[in-house]
């Protein structure tokens, strides 16, 4: 593999340990007390911060409930769903159906968006309404 090949794959980890960096030191913390915090090793949370390491799942969830950092932003990065997404299809089959069926249907990518807005809205009331 070529070393330029290898730097565009890594690119998401080192940007996503940058951004990881540059909120703890924002905020005063150091290395090892963020490590302690979230029960990591310090040369782990260094790893991913220098973007060596990929990180679990689980640390990000962590990392963004103890930072106050963006967790759709950090899955976004990786090329992924954000986890609390992932766990609420994995729970909820009516919701997996419901996806299933929507993506083998006929319907164009506009039909298919403008019923996920229409899906969005009427969750975005029911959540404004705690349903």
């Amino acid at each position: 593999m070529s070393l330029s090949r290898e730097l565009n794959e890594n690119a998401p980890y080192f940007e996503i340990g940058r951004y990881i960096n540059q909120c703890r030191v924002k905020r005063g913390v150091s290395l090892q007390h963020l490590s302690v915090r979230l029960g990591v090793n310090p040369s782990y949370l260094r790893e991913v911060e220098r973007g060596e390491r990929v990180p679990s799942d689980e640390f990000i969830r962590s990392l963004t409930e103890n930072c106050d950092l963006d967790e759709n932003y950090i899955f976004s990065c990786l090329g992924k769903s954000p986890l609390i997404a992932r766990e609420e299809l994995d729970h909820h089959a009516i919701l997996q159906e419901t996806l299933k069926e929507i993506g083998m249907s006929e319907l164009s990518e506009q039909q298919k968006e403008e019923l996920y807005q229409k899906f969005s809205a009427i969750a975005e009331s029911a959540l404004i309404k705690n349903i």
